[in-house]
């Protein structure tokens, strides 16, 4: 399928646990020239961690619930993550499209897979320099216990084993570099074919070791 980003309103950006994603995001979402961008929230029936809040950074919800969501197909995307739900209400999307929007979706890879299987969009993965650098992002922000740490970067590894299925590779080393690769791709508009890519295949060989 020949798509063009000119015409693509739909970005889904995924990256390891302790990847830059979020953070990458915010900040895009800050430059003037996004205005009319916007990130799809979530549902999820992960706990709410400190300073978050339903509706702002995702739709908490139980159990029961978002199976019950499952079963009337109203997601475009579900995905169990470290034995939590996470989904993207189909309806929420379609909204913000036929309003204009540019629409980013924070998914993991399966997330991002079932996206592309269903609607034309564009697939972004953010890539650590290291996976000693990831190890040290996910201890420094002190969100998780030791044990949940480390089954994280076991999942690191295969979720960057599958970059490969993606249109665009950011390698974030540099947080002002990775931020300037996200611009040129959303605000940009830059076609996968022109975009240059700091990145070699070695680079992602040596992640996986």
């Amino acid at each position: 399928m020949i798509m063009d980003n000119q015409n693509i309103n739909i970005f889904v950006i995924s990256s390891p646990s302790g990847g830059g994603k979020t953070s990458l995001i915010k900040k895009l979402l800050e430059d003037a020239r996004s205005e009319g961008t916007v990130l799809s929230i979530s549902h999820t029936t992960r706990k709410k961690r400190m300073n978050e809040k339903d509706g702002v950074d995702y739709y908490f919800t139980d159990k029961k619930s978002f199976e019950d969501k499952i079963k009337n197909d109203d997601f475009l995307e579900h995905a169990t993550v470290f034995d939590n739900y996470y989904g993207t209400s189909q309806e929420t999307v379609n909204t913000l499209i036929s309003q204009g929007k540019t629409v980013i979706l924070e998914l993991d890879w399966q997330g991002a897979m079932q996206v592309k299987s269903r609607i034309e969009c564009y697939l972004i993965f953010l890539l650590p320099p290291t996976i000693d650098d990831l190890k040290k992002r996910l201890i420094e922000r002190n969100l998780d216990e030791h044990e949940i740490i480390e089954k994280r970067l076991n999942e690191a590894k295969s979720e960057i084993s599958n970059s490969e299925i993606y249109d665009f590779l950011i390698l974030n080393d540099k947080f002002e570099m990775a931020l300037k690769d996200l611009k040129s791709i959303i605000l940009d508009r830059c076609d996968p074919k022109d975009f240059i890519e700091r990145i070699s295949s070695s680079h992602v060989k040596k992640l996986l070791e």
